[in-house]
């Protein structure tokens, strides 16, 4: 990657007040691999927490936008990840749009290499942030959270410190502090679930929906809470909305019917998590609070479950 450019790149983007967000392409020359970033700075001039996004599979970084807009207007410096070999290009132009799918989740679905785009990310944004102090000054490398949809939930996990499905050596990252994991796949494992997600320390919070069946994979609905369910004594929260399903977070590529509440689950779902993300990377009292004595419900706006770490279920509506 070339640091100069891109330390160009982000300091127009800091003094740019208009400018919302950049998109640029980084080189990792170790695994030959041109990774796209969209990256989106508040308006703020205070160190910012950083969160990292993996879309899902056939996505971009274009996708789930909502959630940028969300996070960026609550003080976060967002960094959307797009991942070559399992984003939008597999199925443009192409004929069996759901055959590509099932190609590319097939190939993908250990999120390994998803999870070391993550890793080099991380890389390519501490190493510009110690040789630009003006650029230290807008991001904070000691609170950074990471989120995605699907592989890109499973990915977060990786670096989170789930066991990887593989059984490959961890692909643990001890700078995400918080994770964000929406619609995560469960694999079959040699070793139980409570050990796979054990490892996890970084507060987490898990959201699914009631239908959220896979469309490509084999996860049903019902299983998405294990994650939630396995992991050790980390703080962690779980948000099951009402007939969501898998393609409520950021779109409907592959069906014309369905999708009247979509508007809604993704309100719900920005919400909840842009209070998520402040009570665990900001770690505001108000926030802090407010999940631990699900005063976050009202954010949430539709019928929902709402569950906590040792505690009892809470219903929004």
């Amino acid at each position: 990657m070339n640091y100069r450019i891109f330390q160009t790149f982000l300091l127009g983007l800091c003094l740019i007040s208009s400018v919302s967000a950049k998109e640029t392409i980084w080189y990792d020359s170790a695994r030959h691999r041109a990774i796209p970033v969209k990256v989106y700075f508040p308006r703020s001039a205070e160190p910012a927490p950083i969160i990292l996004f993996s879309h899902g599979i056939g996505s971009s970084i274009d996708s789930c936008a909502y959630l940028a807009n969300a996070w960026t207007a609550q003080g976060f410096v967002c960094v959307f990840v797009q991942h070559p070999g399992s984003d939008e290009n597999i199925w443009k132009g192409k004929v069996r749009i759901l055959n590509e799918f099932k190609g590319a989740f097939e190939q993908n679905w250990s999120s390994r290499t998803r999870a070391k785009d993550l890793h080099f990310v991380l890389n390519c944004l501490e190493q510009i942030v110690q040789s630009n102090p003006q650029i230290a000054a807008r991001m904070d490398m000691d609170r950074i959270g990471v989120g995605g949809i699907d592989l890109g939930a499973l990915a977060a996990l990786l670096l989170a410190g789930q066991i990887p499905p593989d059984h490959g050596t961890s692909l643990h990252d001890p700078r995400v502090k918080a994770v964000l994991a929406m619609s995560p796949p469960v694999h079959p494992m040699n070793i139980g679930y409570r050990e796979m997600y054990q490892p996890i320390s970084a507060s987490a919070l898990v959201i699914t929906g009631t239908n959220d069946d896979g469309i490509v994979g084999q996860t049903k609905a019902s299983q998405r809470r294990i994650p939630f369910d396995a992991m050790g004594q980390n703080q962690r929260y779980l948000i099951t909305l009402e007939g969501g399903d898998h393609r409520m977070y950021g779109g409907r590529v592959l069906s014309f019917l369905g999708g009247k509440n979509d508007e809604k689950f993704q309100t719900a779902i920005a919400r909840s998590s842009a209070c998520f993300w402040r009570a665990s990377l900001l770690e505001e009292p108000a926030a802090i609070q407010a999940m631990d004595t699900y005063g976050w419900a009202s954010l949430v706006g539709v019928k929902a479950t709402i569950e906590r770490r040792g505690s009892q279920v809470a219903l929004a509506r």
